[in-house]
């Protein structure tokens, strides 16, 4: 009878990790949005904010003194980023002052502008830290003018824009599009390269007046894109915006539990202040019920409990319940209460707009489904590779093909990729936590985002950028052409020499590690053969071969299933390129030693053992948080699953050994 193998979790993450037990993680304002002002000196016809540059609300605004006190209390607070808005800030003649006092007090700054009154001292200002989001409405001065009813306007930001260049500050030009612009879309962007590498599309689908006046919302809707449009203009630029955050735009109110804000602001650590000190949790928030006047209330407690208390202040109506909240297109749906609101005063209402722009987009994804995006299984999980351009049957190599699926449902893992490189200047990294030639890494949110760099400290080009959400299941791939794609027969789904960077950092969440290791299934049996480079992995295969099924001599899975472990093949080969999907309740793990004589040695020293696996797992990149669940799955396997000594010379006798233990009584 084998002897199970005793190991203590306790004794495993002591002997490998420190653990310190915190209560609770802080909830901190990590980003601020302020709006300066929503006075502005154009009168542009989508501007669902604008007010007069006179208007008596001037009066209400904030002070310079007081936007101080609120960065200062915020920035006590852990918030290190600001983006400022408005109307026109720069409108504003203490907004340098205000900026600057922003700026120090930031990592980053992000400022929204539309460019017309920048001039060259404030160009200069704006070289910090940060970028500037330049609004573009039109190519041509007529079209440009006709939008913002400005005249001249499209002359003074062509000449803001050179300050900006001639200063050397980080601005983006931002393409806003609608109906009286359209026209002249393909003008616009070719415009908006002309002055920057870094540009982006507006929002493709316009918001009702905060005001919600009758007339101006008239004025708005009459702007808005026919719904094939605006589905055209968001998948062209799903790849080309580049958000560097792999989950893209915030789901608002995918649950209504607790009420339709519950689910925004449950993760929330941005916060919004309008310019009259009104605080809430998004900038679209018009309801006064939903802001909290930081005039009268310190911003710790707006932060820590008059926020928080929003999120059932408004409670899911019968309507939402039977329409939106339980829609089929929700996932395809741009609504939101914030929208609902400004739509109809309504947080619960239905806007059917948005219904029709969801059903297109749901007609488009399916049929863009079919022709750029292959589904793959792997360990038992499903892998989407999604591209921008079609995916042929010789895009990836054929040791791909056994693991094909056309299996419906939600994939375990998305890897989206892209054919251009995202503009990085001004783009806000988060924390580098690991440079190491070919990858830089950096923690953004909950975000890693990973550059290939070059060995070379002269040579400061980017490579390639991958955006990947915390545990790995979802990432955007984006390389510098399509060139390379266009080849075909690629080794790896995410274009890389290999795979394992993902899988591995993947797989602990779903019970799984990638090992570096041989597989094979003998009889019903998964047997594992662990050992480094020139162990000797491929050569057992070999010797065994008819006699066994190969899952993959370099690369496989373990995995915890219903019935205990079992080994899966993976298409990562070494010499022996017959590869499998299938997998087998795992038997035995062998260490190899390539040796004169035949013998098989059970090992029992759970110490031992740990010492010769631990190397064979394939580590991610970063691994400090990936190690504590990949060791709690590494133990269970010491304690399940026998190990084994095997020292084996190129007879092929290894192989008789390996049959009499299947054929032992366990």
């Amino acid at each position: 009878m084998e002897r199970s193998v005793q190991l203590s979790r306790s004794m495993l993450m002591s002997r490998f990790v420190v653990r310190r037990e915190v209560p609770s993680l802080p909830r901190l304002p990590l980003l601020g949005t302020l709006d300066l002002t929503y006075r502005c000196p154009n009168d542009c016809r989508h501007c669902w904010l604008r007010l007069a540059p006179g208007a008596k609300e001037a009066d209400a605004e904030l002070s310079a003194d007081e936007i101080r006190g609120i960065v200062d209390e915020a920035r006590a607070m852990g918030c290190r980023e600001w983006a400022l808005s408005g109307g026109e800030p720069m409108l504003r003649p203490d907004f340098a002052e205000i900026f600057e006092h922003v700026a120090l007090s930031s990592a980053w700054y992000t400022l929204n502008t539309n460019g017309t009154l920048i001039t060259s001292p404030i160009a200069r200002l704006l070289r910090r830290k940060g970028t500037t989001l330049v609004a573009l409405y039109g190519a041509t001065a007529g079209v440009h003018d006709a939008v913002t009813r400005r005249p001249g306007s499209f002359e003074a930001l062509g000449r803001g824009v050179a300050y900006l260049r001639e200063a050397g500050a980080a601005f983006t030009v931002q393409v806003v599009p609608m109906k009286t612009n359209i026209g002249e879309y393909e003008a616009m962007v070719r415009l908006a390269r002309s002055w920057s590498p870094s540009w982006r599309i507006g929002a493709t689908w316009l918001y009702l007046s905060a005001s919600g006046d009758p007339v101006k919302n008239r004025e708005i809707a009459s702007e808005r894109l026919d719904p094939a449009r605006v589905v055209a203009l968001d998948q062209a630029w799903a790849g080309g915006s580049a958000p560097l955050d792999a989950d893209g735009a915030r789901s608002c109110a995918s649950s209504a539990s607790g009420g339709l804000y519950a689910a925004c602001l449950a993760g929330r650590r941005d916060f919004h202040v309008d310019p009259y000190g009104g605080l809430s949790f998004c900038s679209f928030v018009k309801d006064p019920a939903l802001r909290v006047d930081l005039r009268k209330t310190a911003f710790a407690e707006a932060w820590e409990t008059r926020l928080p208390g929003l999120a059932s202040a408004v409670a899911p109506s019968k309507s939402y319940e039977d329409g939106c909240g339980s829609c089929d297109l929700r996932a395809d749906c741009k609504w939101c209460p914030v929208y609902a609101y400004l739509e109809t005063r309504d947080h619960s209402s239905r806007i059917d707009g948005l219904c029709a722009i969801a059903r297109e987009t749901r007609r488009a994804r399916d049929g863009r489904r079919r022709s750029h995006s292959r589904r793959f299984r792997v360990a038992g999980l499903t892998v989407d590779v999604e591209a921008d351009l079609p995916i042929g049957e010789s895009t990836f190599g054929p040791k791909f093909r056994s693991f094909r699926t056309l299996s419906d449902g939600p994939a375990d893992i998305v890897l989206s990729h892209h054919f251009s490189l995202p503009e990085l200047a001004g783009a806000g990294l988060g924390r580098e936590v690991l440079r190491q030639p070919p990858w830089a890494v950096y923690r953004k949110g909950s975000s890693w985002i990973y550059l290939m760099i070059s060995p070379d400290p002269s040579d400061a080009a980017i490579h390639r950028v991958m955006v990947f959400n915390d545990g790995h299941t979802k990432g955007h791939i984006y390389s510098p052409s399509d060139a390379f794609f266009r080849q075909g027969g690629h080794d790896s789904l995410a274009l890389l020499p290999s795979d394992q960077l993902i899988l591995a950092r993947a797989l602990p969440a779903f019970g799984g590690l990638f090992v570096h290791a041989a597989a094979v299934d003998m009889g019903g049996h998964g047997l594992v053969f662990a050992g480094p480079s020139e162990a000797g992995k491929s050569t057992i295969v070999k010797l065994i071969g008819e006699r066994a099924k190969v899952l993959c001599d370099d690369r496989v899975v373990i995995r915890e299933g219903g019935d205990g472990f079992r080994v899966h093949g993976t298409w990562s080969h070494g010499e022996i390129d017959r590869v499998s999907p299938g997998s087998a309740p795992l038997r035995a793990v062998f260490f190899l030693r390539q040796a004169a004589a035949n013998r098989l040695n059970r090992v029992v020293d759970a110490r031992a053992i740990l010492r010769d696996f631990l190397p064979r797992l394939v580590r991610p990149l970063v691994s400090a948080d990936w190690w504590e669940k990949a060791l709690e799955l590494a133990g269970a396997i010491v304690r399940d699953v026998p190990f084994y000594d095997l020292s084996f010379d190129k007879s092929g006798a290894a192989v008789d050994v390996l049959e009499e233990l299947l054929e032992a009584p366990r």
